[in-house]
C-alpha cells in the first residue's frame, strides 16, 4: 500500500499514558541567591497541604537561579494575570525564605505570566528491548515528574542496571537485552506513579 506509514510496522514497543490525578502547571521564577547560600545545589520546597512546589537550579556559576513555582492547575495563583499581591502573601507564607529575594515587579511579572504545562507522563513496558540489538533507556522508558528529581537519576539508574545485565550475561546482548527488560519495567510504572 503507496499510503501505508512506512513506521507503523516499526512500533514494538507498548507505551502507557499515566492518567495524573494531581496535575500541576509552573511559572519560572528568577532568582539571584544572597551572600552565604550555596550556589552549587538545588533548592526544594514543598508546603504541607501540597499547595506550592518550588524548585530552583543553578543557572550560572555567580549565584542565579532559575525557580519553578509549581501550582495545582485550578489554583487562582496559576492563572495568568493572577493577583500579584496574592502571590506574594503566598510567596511570604509559604516560601518566605525564597520571597525576600524578589522585588514587587519580579512577583508582578510572575503573577502576569500564564502558566506552562508539564509533559503528559507515559512508561514504556513490560518490554524495554527490540529484538537482539536494541533498548530504551531514560525518558525513553519513564517521564517522571521534573520535581522529584528522577529524571536524569532513574536514566542514570538505568544505565547502571544495563551494565549490570551485561555483565552478568557474559556480554552476550540478546540475554542481556531480556534480562535488562525483567528489572526496569516495574520501576519504569513506579516513577511514572509517583
Amino acid at each position: 500500500d503507496a499510503g501505508a506509514n512506512p513506521w507503523r510496522r516499526l512500533r514494538r514497543f507498548r507505551v502507557t499514558r499515566y492518567a495524573d490525578d494531581n496535575v500541576r502547571v509552573y511559572k519560572t521564577v528568577p532568582l539571584k541567591l544572597p551572600k552565604g547560600w550555596r550556589g552549587d545545589i538545588n533548592y526544594s520546597a514543598r508546603t504541607k497541604d501540597g499547595r506550592v512546589v518550588f524548585d530552583a537550579l543553578p543557572a550560572d556559576g555567580a549565584g542565579s537561579y532559575c525557580g519553578v513555582l509549581l501550582l495545582r492547575e485550578g489554583d487562582p495563583l496559576a492563572r495568568a494575570d493572577s493577583s500579584p499581591e496574592d502571590l506574594r502573601a503566598a510567596l511570604d507564607s509559604a516560601l518566605p525564605q525564597f520571597s525576600v529575594m524578589l522585588s514587587d515587579e519580579t512577583v508582578a511579572e510572575i503573577a502576569k505570566k500564564p502558566p506552562s504545562r508539564l509533559p503528559t507522563f507515559r512508561y514504556a513496558g513490560p518490554r524495554l528491548h527490540y529484538g537482539g540489538s536494541t533498548v530504551l533507556l531514560g525518558d525513553a522508558i519513564h517521564t517522571v515528574k521534573p520535581y522529584f528529581g528522577l529524571g536524569a537519576n532513574s536514566a542514570l539508574e538505568d544505565v547502571v542496571e544495563f551494565a549490570a545485565a551485561l555483565d552478568d550475561a557474559a556480554d552476550d546482548v540478546p540475554t542481556a537485552l531480556r534480562s535488562f527488560s525483567r528489572r526496569r519495567a516495574g520501576e519504569a510504572k513506579t516513577l511514572v506513579r509517583i
